[in-house]
């Protein structure tokens, strides 16, 4: 009989925290051993089940780790303490699989140093469709090198950073090297590649991307209806990610099996 796969979950009050734990709640294969929260959030102290709207857990949300052993750590918190968390897993020896966005570079470069010693995997977004889709636009750009491209990217309200971390992936899939501009709260350019940020409702996630040719138009878009389509992609990382050697991983491993 395999062993459970005993999980930490960060960010455990939020959205996706909530979906993860009523996931893992739901399989065989897994276990859940704690969940991180803010020092200072409401939720401090509660149990993990009935946060989120099942049956109580006997797990309690907390701010530290208190030294669990896991095999992996499951983040969507703040970039706040990203750096902490990072740490925890080196140190421990805990795989990280991140959807944390809102880092800066000196936090991305704290990733890459950390895959030396534990497997990581870090993506702005969740969705195996979404990393076909990016790998869709790499097949575009190759064959239409001069297509104009643009972005229009359409989240709910609650969402704290823009242009969203998925919009940048997008981009960055056109242009690998794209340096981010912006011109107002919801304009943004990243190498030749514009993007429109939106803030309205309670919408998941909707990402649209054109291509301009000169004889066609080529729209591609992903729509999230759900955000358990994000909380069910990262489990499923976290699954693939046990056992795996040292390094950086995306969800192509993932999708290569």
């Amino acid at each position: 009989m395999t062993d459970k796969l005993k999980i930490i979950v960060a960010g455990a009050s939020g959205r996706l925290g909530k979906c993860l734990i009523r996931l893992i709640a739901a399989s065989d294969d897994c276990e859940l051993l704690a969940g991180l929260v803010s020092e200072n959030s409401p939720s401090l102290g509660k149990d993990l089940g009935e946060l989120a709207g099942l049956p109580a857990m006997n797990v309690l949300a907390s701010y530290n780790t208190d030294g669990t052993a896991a095999d992996v750590m499951i983040d969507f918190s703040q970039s706040a303490g990203f750096d902490e968390l990072v740490d925890f897993c080196v140190m421990s020896e805990t795989a990280l699989v991140s959807g944390t966005t809102g880092l800066v570079q000196a936090q991305y470069d704290r990733l890459a140093h950390a895959s030396k010693f534990i497997p990581v995997m870090w993506t702005s977004n969740f969705s195996i469709n979404v990393q076909v889709l990016k790998n869709m636009l790499q097949i575009i750009k190759q064959f239409n090198p001069d297509a104009d491209f643009s972005i229009k990217e359409t989240h709910h309200i609650h969402k704290k950073d823009a242009p969203s971390g998925t919009a940048i992936s997008l981009a960055q899939a056109v242009d690998s090297s794209g340096k981010m501009q912006k011109f107002s709260e919801s304009q943004f350019q990243l190498g030749d590649v514009k993007i429109e940020a939106v803030r309205k409702g309670e919408i998941p996630g909707i990402h649209e991307v054109t291509c301009e040719l000169n004889s066609e138009t080529i729209t591609l878009e992903h729509s999230a209806h759900d955000p358990d389509v994000f909380a069910q992609g990262a489990l499923q990382a976290a699954l693939w990610i046990k056992g795996k050697s040292k390094g950086f991983y995306d969800l192509n491993h993932v999708i290569m099996g």
